[in-house]
């Protein structure tokens, strides 16, 4: 294994993996006591849309990807606050409209897209050092922003009320982390893909829940077995010459399946 770091696709690879294995993680941890599991599995189709969005506008799909996604929620968080809906029904609205307009723009390209279907299922080897500079930014800016707004955002998560009563400016907060949850899925697309973008962020926060007395103790090690789960995945693939992707995610899975036999 150690031989082939030598080649600056895998470096590209590891890094961005591990970046993406530490926000994911991160956000994970409040999609998972939150019980937002969908809403993260919504704008990541949502992306994909914005993807296609991209390629029939001619535009950088990243950027369409990140915008289209930063818009679906948004519109989630306005619906649920404003519209008097409950989250599933949110949920259902905004998954179903960016699936249906997605598949619409797909048909509206010209020609089998091996590019596009390249963020459905991710590629982490073909990352190009551009890639890996939006994901250094976004991790520095995700991490940044949650060390920031990690007490208030967990007032909200435990007593909503209370906080707005204290002075927290709950929606704020909400629209943020949603921001920040989506920026997360947009640029994570290439590397894992749509398919599998959203185990990233439940896995390993799932995992953390089932041996952590508290917040603290699962924020660490949800972000260590989102880390492990890129550098053994990513391992695991070359040695067994399989996508690497789908790997990732088993090892997160089965980082999970010994968490949850170690809690029992």
């Amino acid at each position: 294994m150690l031989d082939i770091l030598a080649y600056p696709f895998v470096q590209r690879a590891l890094v961005s993996g591990v970046i993406v294995g530490i926000v994911c993680a991160l956000l994970g941890v409040f999609v998972v006591i939150r019980k937002m599991s969908f809403f993260g599995d919504a704008i990541s189709h949502s992306a994909f849309t914005g993807v296609a969005l991209g390629f029939l506008l001619g535009i950088n799909p990243s950027l369409s990807a990140l915008g289209f996604a930063i818009l679906v929620a948004a519109g989630m968080v306005y619906l649920q606050n404003k519209g008097n809906l409950s989250a599933d029904t949110t949920i259902g609205i905004f998954f179903s409209g960016s699936a249906a307009l997605g598949l619409l723009i797909i048909a509206l390209l010209r020609g089998y897209r091996t590019d596009l279907f390249q963020y459905l299922l991710g590629d982490i080897l073909s990352i190009s050092d551009r890639d890996l500079m939006i994901s250094v930014v976004m991790g520095i800016v995700v991490v940044g922003v949650m060390s920031r707004i990690m007490r208030p955002l967990l007032q909200i998560t435990f007593n909503r009320d209370m906080a707005k009563v204290a002075g927290v400016p709950v929606e704020r907060y909400e629209y943020l982390l949603m921001f920040l949850l989506a920026a997360t899925v947009a640029v994570s697309l290439k590397i894992v893909g749509i398919i599998l973008v959203t185990a990233l962020l439940i896995v390993p926060a799932a995992a953390a829940k089932n041996i952590s007395a508290n917040f603290r103790q699962m924020v660490a090690w949800s972000v260590i077995f989102g880390v492990s789960s890129s550098i053994l995945g990513l391992a695991a693939s070359y040695w067994l010459d399989t996508s690497s992707g789908p790997t990732i995610v088993l090892t997160s899975i089965l980082i999970f399946c010994i968490t949850l036999a170690a809690r029992k």
